[in-house]
Order: structure tokens, then sequence, then C-alpha cells
């Protein structure tokens, strides 16, 4: 049986920390390309046509793919 808290010898889930590190990479590439995720459908229904509070949390998910990419890519890359 498998038991994730007793469970320290093996190894991470390379294969997910890659994909994860890719999706970050992606997401900060659309911020260099200056797309617009405020006229995404969803966006735009979560937060009812607040802008300013759209491009909050847009720019929070930008901080969160940048540690992402600063604290995992030397583990994932040198691994």
């Amino acid at each position: 049986m498998f038991d994730i808290v007793n469970d320290v010898g093996s190894g991470s889930n390379q294969w997910l920390n890659i994909f994860l590190l890719i999706a970050a990479v992606t997401r900060v590439y659309l911020e260099i390309i200056k797309y617009d995720f405020t006229a995404l459908p969803l966006t735009s229904g979560m937060f009812k046509g607040n802008k300013e509070q759209a491009q909050k949390f847009h720019r929070n998910g930008l901080y969160l793919s940048l540690g992402y990419i600063v604290l995992s890519a030397p583990f994932t890359l040198f691994a």
C-alpha cells in the first residue's frame, strides 16, 4: 500500500515538476508579450467588470509563476 506520509525515500514526480515549470514559463511569456488576461471570459465573470481587481489577481499569478521558476528550475534542470 502506498503511504504518502511515510514514503520519504522515493523521489519527487519529475514529470509533474517539468509540466508545472513549462506552465510557469508560458505564463511569464504571455506577460512579456502583453497578453490581456482581463479580457478572458472567466476573469470577467469572476470580477464582474472590476478591472483593477482582476489585474491584481493576475499580477499575483505572475509573482507565483516567477517564484516557482526561481525556486524549482535549478532542482528540475540539474536533477
